[in-house]
């Protein structure tokens, strides 16, 4: 039996790193407002005799084979999928392959939407029937093991779900709500959008726990900082609601805005000069997806000038993605070889 396994990445629109715990619990208007994108992971099962397991990560070109999964190394190369067949397959027989087709340190949430969808596939050759809230709620709890730090949940939803979403956590759970819109604003926003990696690879975790620590003490305007931004994402969601791009872009912008203060390095002078070179062209907003410090920028470009933005982040050095926008999260297929005829 071969099963495969696919799940978008994301892009953050507006309330990022209120989805981190405890934070959201910390302050009760916190929103998270992101969308999924066609740069997707892509996960295949194959079997293997006996309890013999072997993972391969073809964008690492990395390979890890244990007797079984109890003898993989949680805290070695491909920790995290470990850990994933360790809690989901223990009995083995898997070989495991993945590919992700973001680039290394995007800020898309990534490892994320590959954890996602290796669990889903999992999940399936398990023969276990849980839910996709559920597989999300191990999943925070596999990757903060790995990681050693509490992490975000949006990338997760956005894996599972895609399309636009509006993310509440609080203490009784998630909510999720899908935004909807017309055939039109679909494509007028698909049209407005430009992806690009700024060439530095970011390490989400840190900078989002820097972040945490910084309003657990109360450092500077941390707080007020954090309070705007959950402000912004209903700011954002509110514009979507309405199908108003420039609603869209100036809710953009001010999370931004109040994102670049909140630890030191979530912007760098390239990526200043970048979103400086977008603007100078025509560009409606930008900003760094994720936590900050580097990985993928969000522009958003009215269709008159999108040729002239993208020819000046190539210009100030970015790297422009081919990049939809993705309505379909987890997709799951399974392949039972016909018996043979004699």
């Amino acid at each position: 039996m071969r099963i495969t396994a696919s799940t978008p990445t994301r892009i953050d629109l507006a309330g990022g790193t209120l989805d981190l715990y405890p934070l959201f619990l910390f302050e009760p208007r916190s929103l998270t407002v992101n969308a999924g994108i066609s740069l997707r992971s892509h996960v295949t099962l194959e079997e293997l005799p006996g309890t013999k397991v072997r993972i391969r990560s073809q964008d690492f070109d990395r390979q890890v084979e244990a007797d079984s999964p109890a003898q993989l190394d949680p805290h070695g190369e491909l920790g995290l999928l470990s850990l994933a067949v360790q809690h989901y397959l223990p009995g083995g027989g898997v070989a495991v392959t993945t590919r992700n087709t973001a680039p290394r340190g995007s800020g898309l949430g990534a490892s994320s939407s590959l954890l996602m969808a290796l669990s889903a596939a999992l999940c399936k050759k398990a023969g276990r029937e849980i839910s996709r809230q559920e597989i999300i709620r191990i999943g925070s709890g596999l990757e903060a093991r790995s990681l050693g730090i509490p992490t975000g949940l949006q990338d997760y939803f956005g894996a599972m779900f895609g399309g636009f979403q509006a993310l509440c956590f609080d203490a009784e759970g998630s909510h999720r709500e899908s935004l909807e819109f017309s055939p039109a604003f679909w494509q007028e926003l698909e049209q407005a959008v430009v992806v690009s990696f700024t060439g530095v690879s970011h390490f989400s975790g840190t900078s989002n726990w820097n972040m945490l620590k910084r309003y657990i003490e109360k450092e500077g305007d941390t707080v007020e900082r954090m309070r705007a931004i959950a402000e912004t994402a209903w700011e954002m969601k509110a514009a979507l609601q309405d199908q108003d791009l420039a609603g869209v872009a100036r809710a953009l912008g001010r999370e931004w805005d109040n994102r670049k203060g909140l630890a030191e390095g979530v912007t760098t002078p390239e990526i200043d000069a970048m979103i400086a070179a977008a603007a100078e062209a025509g560009a409606m907003a930008s900003k760094i997806c994720g936590a900050g410090g580097g990985g993928c920028l969000l522009t958003l470009a009215p269709p008159s000038a999108r040729a002239a933005v993208t020819h000046a982040l190539t210009g100030a050095g970015a790297q422009v993605m081919d990049v939809k926008l993705d309505p379909q999260g987890l997709t799951l297929e399974t392949d039972v070889p016909s018996p043979a005829h004699g």
